[in-house]
């Protein structure tokens, strides 16, 4: 009888079956959770493995391609945004992939894995990411673009854009 051995990938914990991508002699089920290990080595944040046994979640490949268009058109990109000035931009990101404390930690360390990205903060409860970047050296398609390649994929929707644009309404004709 043949006994065969589970190799468990290095990033999320899930069986590799029998072809196993390797890199830094580590594991790996598909080449995105190999691409996330890579990300963390190069910004020197491996401890996220650390943080508990295989932290990181399977990494479905996707093709982005132009599916973030629409967040280069300037009227969506100001209404998703909840604040921007002098090329400064905050905006919150509804995030269902949300689970656990290293999702909390990777989330929170975009800093070190994006120029860019000056502060990240997780609301764990409602599934939330505020980020707070600089536009001239990142993006708003470029930031969720960085989060759908790390499987991290904001949930936005019109309803989102439509909220936003009501609360900036209201906000102008309190200032009024």
């Amino acid at each position: 009888m043949e006994k065969t051995t589970k190799i468990s990938c290095y990033h999320c914990g899930e069986d590799c079956n029998s072809n196993p991508v390797f890199f830094d002699e580590k594991p790996f089920c598909c080449s995105g959770c190999k691409t996330v290990y890579e990300i963390l080595k190069e910004s020197d944040s491996c401890e996220y493995y650390n943080i508990e046994n295989h932290p990181g979640i399977k990494i479905n490949e996707t093709e982005i391609g132009q599916k973030f268009a629409y967040l280069d058109h300037e009227e969506i990109r100001a209404g998703l945004l909840d604040f921007s000035d002098g090329g400064i931009s905050k905006i919150r990101l509804f995030i269902p992939s949300i689970h656990c404390s290293s999702c909390i930690w990777l989330l929170e360390n975009l800093n070190r894995l994006q120029k860019g990205i000056l502060h990240s903060l997780v609301n764990f409860t409602k599934k939330e990411v505020a980020i707070t970047f600089k536009e001239n050296e990142l993006s708003l398609r470029q930031l969720v673009e960085l989060l759908v390649s790390l499987n991290y994929i904001p949930q936005i929707t019109l309803d989102d854009l439509d909220r936003k644009k009501a609360k900036k309404t209201r906000r102008r004709s309190i200032t009024s």
